[in-house]
């Protein structure tokens, strides 16, 4: 990514340009605090997704008539 800090003339501000991304401040100590901010989070370590085991996937759901005893209604949503 590249990222660059220029200022524009007519309209009294600067712009942290990003790649095809402009971003406007009114001065450059806010466009030189907003780069610094960005490169930081760039740079920080970051941890890879870890992708759920196939047995997680396709564990079979239990029986209705054992999952609801009642007739209420049941409701499953994929957890990580």
């Amino acid at each position: 990514m590249i990222i660059d800090i220029m200022e524009k003339p007519a309209s009294h501000c600067w712009v942290v340009c990003m790649d095809a991304l402009e971003v406007n401040f009114n001065s450059l100590g806010e466009a030189r605090a907003f780069v610094g901010q960005l490169k930081t989070r760039i740079e920080a370590p970051h941890a890879w997704p870890i992708s759920p085991s196939p047995a997680a996937v396709t564990r079979p759901m239990p029986d209705r008539r054992t999952a609801c005893p009642k007739g209420e209604q049941s409701r499953a949503d994929f957890v990580e």
